[in-house]
């Protein structure tokens, strides 16, 4: 566990005109992930998009597991949405599997 990363809450917030809108808290706490590149592709819908797909493997939290699709994880500036958290191990460890568009 060689990376460092964040992870960020989307909360839905009310803005003053009573307008609903998704606001972002961190989780307080940096994480030491292993990271691990599953693949990426090439999409050409009228512009070029890369898209990204890794896992991170970090130590067993409760409140990430609890959160799950509902997190952004940050890695070194670059912002990917959480897909899935699995659990590896009873209560060991927890494999985030993110994507992000380019």
């Amino acid at each position: 566990m060689d990376r460092e990363i964040e992870l960020i809450v989307k909360k839905p917030t009310q803005s003053a005109s009573g307008a609903e809108t998704l606001g972002e808290e961190s989780l307080g706490a940096d994480f030491w992930a292993f990271m691990q590149e599953v693949g990426g592709n090439e999409d050409t819908d009228g512009k070029i998009k890369h898209l990204v797909n890794r896992t991170y493997t970090i130590r067993w939290d409760d409140t990430v597991q609890q959160k799950s699709n509902a997190l952004i994880l940050v890695d070194g500036g670059q912002r990917f949405e959480v897909l899935h958290v699995i659990e590896i191990g009873r209560k060991k460890h927890l494999e985030i599997r993110v994507k992000r568009y380019e």
